[in-house]
């Protein structure tokens, strides 16, 4: 077993395994779009803020968004769903220009001033599912000329 699916928690492994394809870290590179996927395990507000700023070391002019993969918990059955992060699911209705120092800190403060687990409330199909846990992040990245 991948050390990271180690360190999840017990009643969690099971979605995890089954949807680890997804939610296992994996870079896809093109010519005009990168996306960053990343598992996050244990406190995701700070490894989202460690990718973040890994990933805004980019010297280039970018554009970005941000999306979240998280586990839905039915209310009366207990049962779990898997939420993937995709691009009908993004924070920021359009992707951020990132062109400056300053447009990074302002990104990082967006993206921490978010509240992670109220935007995957707003996603989830109806009342009746919880908000359990956010495992993964999605970067978009957009390479600008």
């Amino acid at each position: 077993m991948d050390l990271t699916l180690a360190r999840v928690p017990i009643e969690y492994k099971e979605i995890y395994k089954r949807n680890w394809n997804t939610i296992q870290t994996s870079v896809r590179r093109g010519l005009i779009k990168e996306v960053y996927h990343y598992p996050l395990i244990e406190y995701p507000e700070l490894e989202i803020k460690k990718l973040l700023t890994d990933i805004l070391k980019i010297p280039n002019k970018i554009k970005i968004n941000v999306a979240f993969g998280f586990i839905l918990r039915q209310r009366t059955t207990e049962e779990l769903k898997f939420f993937h992060p995709s691009n009908n699911t993004m924070l920021f209705k359009t992707p951020r220009l990132i062109e400056n120092a300053i447009d990074r800190r302002k990104l990082m403060d967006d993206v921490e001033s978010e509240d992670v687990f109220e935007y995957a409330r707003l996603q989830r199909p109806s009342t009746n599912w919880v908000v359990a846990r956010i495992i993964c992040v999605r970067f978009d990245l957009y390479k600008l000329k």
